[in-house]
């Protein structure tokens, strides 16, 4: 049954990218291809539930404010005796400060009840507040780890794209691997027909006695040669293939591309495809670069961190005051003559846990300042590297193009002066073989260009958008 559905969606992943005439069906293009795996591949997967980890962090810390509801009881019979029944139940606001709203409600009775829980007959409202006066007051633990979660939160977000831009980024060059093979394969089979139509040619004449018998022997070497490249390139492409394939992915259902997909016949431009032809040149301002930017919230986190071990430093005073009432639907139910109140101070006489905590924030901030340090530096040299192995190819990519074009005039002009008797299948097959060395060669720094034009892709970080 699974095979059945892999071969369904594979069959509209064909259709979905394909055209109506069959020849424009077998063209799998770059756009298409990143279209795919940045909808579909795994670990973009994984990437978007690390966002929503994120979310459900902040979620969790919002809820250190979420107003409280408590109650119980607590009650002792002996011998028919009710030693005491306690009844009690809270409402609690937490707000922004260390400033806590409270209104409860308790009722006891019983033989043996202790005096300091003695109610009235219908019970005993309260309403009041506590407040903590010094640590706690105007920073503390809730509010840290609320606004750090909305800083990991916006980190989880620049991290996401960065795995997403890592898995394009390794895709596009397994896209142009894939190009480059099945260019290699193509070259390599149009000269193996040129060779074996020279061939019949050159066994016929022979036949005829009009060419000499070791010139076929040395048109079948050629031959078996251009038969062994051959073999050699289409095994290069099918591994191509499979570590493109690696990214072929529908409905968490694995792919492989077919024999008959092939690359765009045009060149791609990949810089166009990327979205980084605009930056090509101009890409070392580096103040945006996501890395960057997480490495900055990193430093917003410590700083909070270190916001709240000052805090720390602070005496615990914790006061506490509650109205006290026995009706609340009275108009003069709030009488400041019946309340509740209590104070508690604590504080550690050397604070040297405190102080510890402090220097220890300090010094992690200090590391996260160097590392931004260090890798806004490597950045911004990676970026100029990657630039001008880029700009340095393409010098290269127009000087063999020259080599090409000039390679393939002195085969047809060799071509030429064969059919008037004034040279031999040596040195036909001596200039073809320099076109074809220079047809690879072509092929080679096309390739180094379009993995260099994916790895500044890569190192900016920049986020895909031609979906």
């Amino acid at each position: 049954m699974r095979k059945f559905i892999c071969l369904f969606y594979f069959s509209v992943f064909c259709i979905f990218f394909g055209n109506a005439q069959e020849q424009e069906s077998e063209i799998f293009t770059l756009e298409e291809f990143l279209a795919m795996v940045k909808r579909y591949h795994p670990i973009v997967a994984q990437a978007n539930l690390e966002l929503s980890g994120a979310e459900a962090k902040l979620l969790k810390s919002r809820g250190a404010f979420d107003p409280k509801l408590e109650g119980g009881m607590k009650e002792k019979n002996f011998h028919g005796t009710e030693y005491y029944s306690l009844w009690h139940g809270t409402f609690k606001i937490p707000t922004w400060y260390g400033i806590d709203l409270k209104a409860g409600y308790e009722q006891n009775e019983g033989y043996y009840l202790n005096p300091e829980n003695n109610t009235p007959d219908d019970g005993l409202w309260s309403a009041g507040v506590n407040i903590r006066l010094a640590q706690g007051l105007l920073y503390n633990e809730r509010m840290n780890n609320l606004k750090q979660a909305k800083i990991f939160q916006q980190q989880s977000q620049l991290e996401r794209n960065i795995q997403v831009n890592q898995v394009l980024a390794d895709a596009t060059k397994a896209y142009a691997d894939w190009v480059y093979y099945f260019q290699n394969t193509s070259v390599y089979e149009e000269f193996l027909e040129n060779a074996l139509i020279r061939f019949e040619g050159i066994a016929t004449s022979s036949r005829l006695g009009e060419t000499p018998a070791i010139d076929t022997v040395e048109t079948m070497i050629t031959v078996r040669s251009r038969k062994l490249d051959l073999k050699q390139a289409e095994l290069k492409l099918q591994k191509a293939k499979l570590a493109l394939s690696n990214y072929l992915w529908i409905e968490d259902i694995p792919l492989e591309l077919e024999d008959r997909m092939k690359p765009s016949p045009e060149t791609v431009d990949f810089t166009s495809v990327l979205g980084i032809e605009q930056l090509l040149g101009n890409a070392t301002t580096i103040e945006d670069h996501p890395k960057l930017q997480s490495l900055n919230y990193d430093l917003e986190a410590y700083d909070l961190d270190i916001r709240l071990k000052r805090n720390k430093l602070l005496p615990k005073i914790d006061v506490e005051y509650n109205f006290l009432s026995e009706e609340i639907n009275e108009p003069d139910y709030i009488n400041t003559n019946n309340y509740k109140a209590g104070v508690k101070v604590s504080f550690p006489l050397f604070l040297r846990k405190e102080r510890g905590d402090l220097r220890l924030s300090k010094v992690k901030r200090e590391q996260a300042e160097f590392k931004l340090s260090e890798s806004a530096w490597k950045l911004s040299n990676k970026i100029k590297a990657t630039e001008r192995e880029i700009l340095s190819l393409q010098e290269q990519m127009a000087i063999v193009s020259n080599i090409v074009n000039e390679s393939e005039i002195m085969v047809e002009a060799e071509k030429r002066l064969f059919e008037m008797g004034e040279s031999s299948i040596f040195y036909i097959n001596t200039r073809e073989n320099k076109l074809i060395d220079s047809i690879l060669k072509m092929n080679k720094i096309n390739n180094e260009l379009n993995i260099a034009i994916a790895k500044l892709f890569e190192t900016l970080r920049i986020e895909y958008e031609n979906d």
